[in-house]
């Protein structure tokens, strides 16, 4: 039989996502069901001193704090209830559930719930929170989280440097942007067990959350994911999933909560803004010395997984690069903005645009070509990383940099000659598992059927294409057609826990669970149920999750044309090459790079939520503006041909890598054009790009 990975197999989900019967969560419904609406803070701190729901219609239902047997949310930290209580620390923060017969009679009734409060100081910044007369967030204080770490003597080596550069940037909120708002429904069983659908990247832990917030036993509860309308990592946590659940516990009814747009882009969780400070020191041949960099991350009211996303955006902030002497420091602060949480790239962006955008200017300043400079310093299988930890896996940024460099945009950037197009170029990379001492595994069934195979996988596919990948997978183990092969996923009664869908880990550690029970489906057993471990570094540094073991590696390029009277940059064009060991699905893949690609785009250019006192002015698509098919480039994708020897047919996780480059990449093009200006802040906007142009 041909080999099937590495072929362009299209979508198991396309048909039924194209033809408009894919079965999402606002789309579940059944007889007598409650339509639910939240009762929302509309201050972002305050001591609540009462919630008044004597008005309420008769026929409607409102639930609170008091009603719960534990108002608190399972997170790293623990710190967020399901409803404010005794104080509220953001604009938006729920304070109750009111269900009732039809959509405009919940939103009557949860405008007939009145609040009380004192207002409290707003905190507004992850620098201001950490002021000692900052007014207190949370009770042990503002600090949620840091991270510090020194390898080598880097207060010393950067005077062995014939080049010290030295900036602060200032990274936006960004918010996801997903096609589909955050969703639930419930209903119960025969059994009288909840059954809840949602839009989720982990059925197993919505399971947990109700479990925990309603007291009762596993048994008495069941999750699985809808279709999901995008993730990107502002669904790996609770969103809607909650209040259906307490609704339908407390009434027996089913129940259904769909988010407006303008609650999602208000209330939900963002990539963290963050202010990075970064010095780095060069030789005269261009070698990376000495580097120092400061992170301080905005997580808002709630940590969420904010402590995760500092770690791993610390380990990245160096860069995918060998360097000696590293000094990294990191701070998580509360404030009253929204929370903030996972989004693709985890805190790698932040710091890759400080990081690149000072290489970038080195490179200038030395006299060395963009790719030469990223490829003196690049990291090579048997380095140590900027924590010191062993690359022990594939590391293939030198080969991503040698194969961009004999791409067409390459060639063209070289040859440039118009004085109003530019172009810049950026590497990074992009870690994979949860990290060291984080538990991370995997277990899938295969089961023999009359028609072929049934493989049960506890992860769920939130549009990245990993049911595709793993179908792919068992059929070539199996040696069958992909048609044979039927896929159930993300179901807490009919498949096994697998983690999240996050940490670009997917396919990497579900296939290589499937893989090993093929292994005994042709040995000849008609089931067979195993287990994968993500594999950890060696490295201790004294932080959960750090470091990573396995990373991918990009490098993109991006073209440029600067409107000189009016600001206004239009990106024409985006190279990108990327290595991620052996790439299943190129079709899928160049999906995931395109869709990183136009993220990134939007958040160089034009996407930020502002806040007022805590409160974002935008509420709308047409206030936060994201690029559509008109704005994003030209993109084309390249792939190195690797191999990891630990992966599923030698795969690494790649989806989040895209979205880690673009914007320094963009940035050093515009100082391409403008030599004296030094792009600090995003986004790019045109009133910014005018000012710095004056200066």
């Amino acid at each position: 039989m041909d080999r099937l990975t590495g072929t362009g197999v299209r979508r198991l989900d396309a048909p039924d996502k194209a033809r408009g019967i894919a079965k999402y969560a606002a789309d579940y419904t059944a007889p007598n069901m409650l339509h639910l609406a939240l009762v929302r803070a509309e201050v972002a701190h305050a001591d609540l001193l009462e919630v008044d729901a004597s008005a309420l219609p008769k026929d409607a239902f409102c639930f609170t704090a008091k009603d719960l047997a534990s108002n608190l949310l399972p997170s790293i930290m623990n710190d967020q209830p399901v409803f404010a209580e005794d104080k509220i620390r953001f604009w938006g923060e729920p304070v109750a559930v009111v269900a009732a017969a039809t959509p405009q009679k919940a939103r009557e009734a949860a405008a007939s719930v009145k609040l009380r409060w004192n207002p409290l100081p707003v905190v507004c910044g992850a620098k201001e929170a950490l002021q000692k007369e900052a007014a207190t967030v949370q009770k042990a204080g503002n600090v949620c989280s840091e991270f510090h770490c020194v390898k080598g003597q880097p207060q010393h080596a950067f005077d062995e440097c014939e080049l010290v550069l030295e900036d602060e940037f200032f990274l936006p909120t960004q918010e996801h942007g997903y096609l589909e708002p955050e969703a639930a429904f419930c209903q119960k069983d025969e059994k009288g067990r909840l059954c809840l659908v949602a839009s989720t990247q982990n059925a197993f832990a919505d399971r947990e959350m109700i479990c925990h917030v309603l007291d009762l036993p596993q048994e008495k509860v069941a999750c699985k994911a809808a279709v999901v309308g995008g993730g990107f990592g502002g669904k790996d946590g609770n969103t809607a999933q909650i209040f259906p659940a307490i609704v339908t516990y407390f009434t027996g009814r089913p129940s259904k909560l769909v988010f407006t747009r303008t609650e999602s882009i208000r209330t939900s969780y963002k990539r963290h803004s963050a202010t990075v400070h970064v010095k780095m020191g060069f030789t005269k041949e261009g070698i990376i010395h000495a580097f120092e960099g400061e992170m301080w991350l905005d997580t808002g009211a709630y940590a969420a997984l904010g402590p995760a996303v500092l770690s791993l955006g610390t380990e990245h902030l160096p860069g995918p690069y060998r360097i000696e002497h590293v000094k990294v420091d990191g701070w998580l602060a509360y404030t009253n903005n929204t929370p903030a949480s996972a989004m693709r790239g985890f805190g790698a962006p932040q710091g890759a645009m400080a990081t690149e955008c000072l290489i970038s200017q080195a490179a200038v300043k030395l006299g060395i070509d963009q790719v030469e400079i990223r490829r003196k310093n690049a990291l090579r299988k048997g380095d140590t990383g900027a924590l010191g930890q062993l690359m022990e896996h594939s590391v293939g940024l030198q080969e991503a940099l040698d194969q961009f460099e004999r791409s067409d945009f390459y060639k063209e950037m070289r040859t440039n000659s118009d004085p109003g197009i530019g172009y810049g170029i950026a590497a990074g990379m992009m870690s994979s598992g949860m990290g060291r001492g984080i538990p991370d595994h995997a277990t899938v069934t295969i089961e023999k059927t009359s028609t072929g195979y049934l493989v049960r996988v506890g992860v769920v596919d939130i549009g990245q294409g990993s049911e595709t990948a793993l179908a792919m997978l068992a059929a070539e183990a199996l040696e069958v057609p992909i048609s044979a092969i039927e896929m159930r996923m993300a179901n807490t009664d009919e498949t096994i826990d697998s983690g999240s869908t996050a940490a670009s880990r997917s396919v990497y550690i579900c296939g290589n669970a499937l893989l090993a029970a093929a292994e005994k489906i042709k040995a000849g057993a008609n089931s067979a149920t195993e287990q994968a471990v993500f594999p950890e570094n060696k490295t201790d540094v004294g932080m959960p999750g750090l470091p990573h073991t396995l990373y991918g590696f990009i490098v993109q390029g991006a073209k440029v044309r600067l409107d000189n009277a009016t600001g206004a940059v239009t990106v024409l064009r985006v190279h990108n090459t990327t290595e991620a060991g052996r790439i299943l699905n190129p079709v899928s893949m160049a999906g995931q790079i395109f869709g990183g690609i136009a993220m990134s785009t939007g958040y160089t250019l034009s996407e930020e939520i502002r806040w007022r006192e805590g409160r974002s002015l935008e509420d709308s698509f047409a206030s936060y503006v994201m690029p559509t098919a008109l704005d994003v480039p030209q993109m084309t994708s390249d792939n190195i041909d690797a191999y990891e020897p630990t992966g599923p047919a030698g795969a690494k996780g790649v989806a989040e890598a895209s979205t880690v480059a673009l914007a320094p990449a963009i940035a050093a093009a515009v100082e391409n054009l403008l030599p004296q200006t030094r792009l600090t802040e995003l986004p790019l906007r045109r009133e910014k790009i005018l000012a710095a142009t004056k200066k």
